[in-house]
């Protein structure tokens, strides 16, 4: 009787880890794929975007640098609420607090990414930009940043923005991640996030 227990429990325990990764959605976007659980927030759907690159010159003491582009929306059932993801890949590894000038401010690479991805809601005059809070936020066990977007609306977005291959305050591929859903969604979102570089 106790072996059959014993069997049951073990199978019980199977069942729910197959449950748990079965809930998992793995998006692959260029040179990582990005899985997250959003079998909680409803019926979705996953749209990947077309690449694209892009040179982006800085302040001639900052090595210039090209990087290339991986989106991803998904959209919910009943809900204008959406996850966006964007995978840049830059071409050589670079310092991820290095400041760097952008629209008259500055900002580290990391929060360059994001200003520069199509998740922040665009202002209406081209040199303005977002009005957003930041915070160190850790996300994939990677150390990053965190914005709270204004939209103007009830509920803020929230973008995370961490390198998957950061190595000694370098790296050279940068997820970011979007959530327009309320903070305590997003978070369950945000926590459910793990990346594998192709």
């Amino acid at each position: 009787m106790k072996t059959l227990n014993r069997l049951i429990a073990l199978y019980l325990i199977g069942f729910t880890a197959t449950i748990a990764l079965a809930s998992s959605e793995a998006i692959e976007l260029g040179p990582a794929n990005v899985s997250l659980d959003l079998a909680s927030v409803g019926s979705y759907g996953v749209e990947t975007g077309e690449s694209s690159e892009l040179v982006h010159d800085h302040d001639p003491k900052i090595s210039n640098f090209q990087y290339s582009i991986y989106p991803a929306t998904v959209n919910f059932e009943g809900t204008p609420n959406q996850v966006r993801i964007e995978v840049h890949k830059m071409n050589s590894s670079e310092r991820l607090d290095e400041q760097i000038e952008a629209k008259g401010n500055t900002v580290s690479v990391l929060e360059h990414c994001i200003e520069q991805s199509d998740l922040l809601p665009r202002p209406t005059l081209f040199f303005l930009r977002a009005d957003y809070e930041k915070q160190s936020y850790t996300i994939d066990g990677h150390e990053g940043i965190l914005l709270t977007v204004d939209k103007g609306e009830a509920n803020p977005l929230y973008v995370a923005a961490y390198s998957p291959d950061e190595k000694d305050g370098s790296g050279s591929i940068v997820c970011i991640v979007s959530s327009s859903f309320p903070w305590k969604t997003t978070k369950s979102i945000f926590d459910s996030v793990n990346t594998h570089l192709a």
